[in-house]
């Protein structure tokens, strides 16, 4: 396997199996993530991704949890009801109270959490809820976790906010002396409106790079390459498309235009993975670059299949094929 292409996909993936098109119950998507923890392309999967009101659920699956290594998860917020502080605060405390419960057998070291659409162009009102976020996110035995906040990338209502957000993530985390918190990008959904333009999300990623604050992204990147999905009836982004884009763009601070066209691309040969580096057009970047950029900036997507984006990899010649 090219060292890039490994790099690339190094823990691409979290698990999501509980959410839609699959929608698994929660034994079934904890049963297929243990499975899949324990196969030979595990070094692709990341955390188990979870919503805090059913982190109580988990408790039945202690013995379970005490296979090594540790389960890691990613907790989704509670949902705010107006009081977008209090239910950050809830999950934070819920997230800490289940490591305490499963001490040594669980991580809970990775949060989501929805901004709504008024406090994204509200700079004062991030900072305050960055801050409050910090607190708890620190409190965690052991390494610090991490929050990423979904921006809206839909209507008209994203221009403005998402780089307020980022900007405003990068003065919180170099006041905090650490990457604190990031931006969650949403790609897609069930239906043909859940998906943002390439123009909205080629933004999103320029505006992340710009501010230097990571990413991490959500729902319709099953598959490699964009394409149009008859089941959606939509075009969906593809993960190769999307997370190289960020990787090139780390690498030559490609303009947003640039990050458009490549997200745009539907050609799967022009994804090139060899063994010297990753290249797309006349830009390359060398594994360490790509390790770097994956580490630090484009961290991860979350997915209810692990096996369909296994699957388009092999049917593209890219990776081999394995059982899970």
């Amino acid at each position: 396997m090219s060292p890039a292409l490994r790099a690339f996909l190094h823990g691409l993936i979290d698990y999501a199996g509980l959410f839609p098109p699959a929608r698994l119950d929660l034994d079934p998507a904890l049963h297929h993530y243990a499975r899949y923890r324990q196969s030979a392309d595990a070094w692709m999967l990341s955390r188990f991704i979870i919503p805090a009101p059913r982190l109580g659920e988990l408790d039945a699956y202690a013995a379970r949890f005490a296979e090594p290594p540790p389960f890691v998860f990613s907790i989704l917020g509670h949902p705010a009801d107006g009081d977008l502080f209090g239910a950050m605060r809830q999950t934070l405390a819920d997230a800490r109270a289940f490591e305490v419960r499963h001490a040594g057998n669980v991580a809970a070291d990775l949060f989501e959490f929805k901004l709504p659409t008024h406090i994204t162009e509200d700079a004062s009102a991030l900072g305050e809820l960055f801050e409050a976020a910090d607190e708890g996110l620190r409190l965690r035995a052991g390494e610090p976790a991490h929050g990423f906040f979904e921006v809206p990338l839909l209507g008209d209502d994203w221009r403005c906010g998402v780089d307020t957000v980022a900007d405003v993530a990068a003065a919180h985390n170099a006041n905090a002396g650490r990457p604190s918190v990031g931006l969650k990008l949403r790609c897609g959904g069930v239906t043909p409106d859940a998906f943002p333009t390439p123009e909205a999300l080629a933004c999103a990623i320029a505006a992340c790079h710009e501010a230097g604050v990571p990413f991490k992204a959500t729902a319709g990147l099953h598959h490699p390459v964009r394409h149009y999905a008859d089941e959606v009836g939509a075009m969906m982004h593809g993960f190769l498309n999307v997370f190289g884009a960020a990787i090139l763009t780390r690498a030559h601070a490609l303009d947003r235009a640039t990050i458009e066209r490549m997200l745009l691309d539907e050609q799967p040969d022009h994804f090139i993975f060899d063994d010297d580096c990753f290249r797309w057009t006349d830009l390359g970047v060398m594994p360490d670059e790509i390790a770097e950029a994956r580490s630090q900036f484009a961290t991860s997507y979350g997915s209810c299949s692990f096996i369909e984006p296994r699957e388009d990899l092999q049917a593209l010649g890219l990776l081999d094929a394995v059982a899970v």
